[in-house]
């Protein structure tokens, strides 16, 4: 009996190969759209931790109005602001950053409430901060 050499791969074992190709492809391809669908989350669970921050500042303060688009929030003999600047919503004196990375933000006062209004990757957000102690 002659044994006879075999040079190359069957049909059937190329096909095995290109289906486990395809299933390990297919598999980063998915590990790669959930860590995408991560980070795009963690980005709004940081607006959303920074509003409930300001609610808890709010909340806190003794008397809070709106000057200049800044919020003036007043503690005790201790007065702060939170505003826009540089990219940021921070607190001074100090500088408590609250949010960053964000193009435009600003403070207002409308219908009893205190809302913020941000501009964050080109999309428009607000969020009603609290309402003012008059109503």
């Amino acid at each position: 009996m002659s044994k006879k050499k075999v040079n190359g791969f069957t049909l059937a074992e190329a096909l095995c190969g290109l289906l486990c190709s395809i299933v390990v492809f297919e598999l980063c391809l998915l590990c790669l759209q959930s860590a995408v669908k991560l980070t795009d989350a963690n980005e709004d669970r940081q607006i959303q931790f920074a509003i409930l921050q300001l609610r808890e500042e709010t909340a806190l303060s003794n008397y809070c109005y709106i000057d200049n688009n800044e919020l003036v929030l007043k503690r005790g003999e201790s007065e702060f602001r939170l505003g826009y600047k540089n990219h940021r919503i921070a607190k001074t004196p100090g500088y408590e950053i609250f949010l960053e990375r964000i193009e435009e933000g600003e403070f207002y006062d409308e219908d009893g409430w205190i809302w913020l209004h941000i501009v964050y990757q080109n999309r428009r957000m607000q969020w009603q901060i609290i309402q003012t102690k008059e109503n």
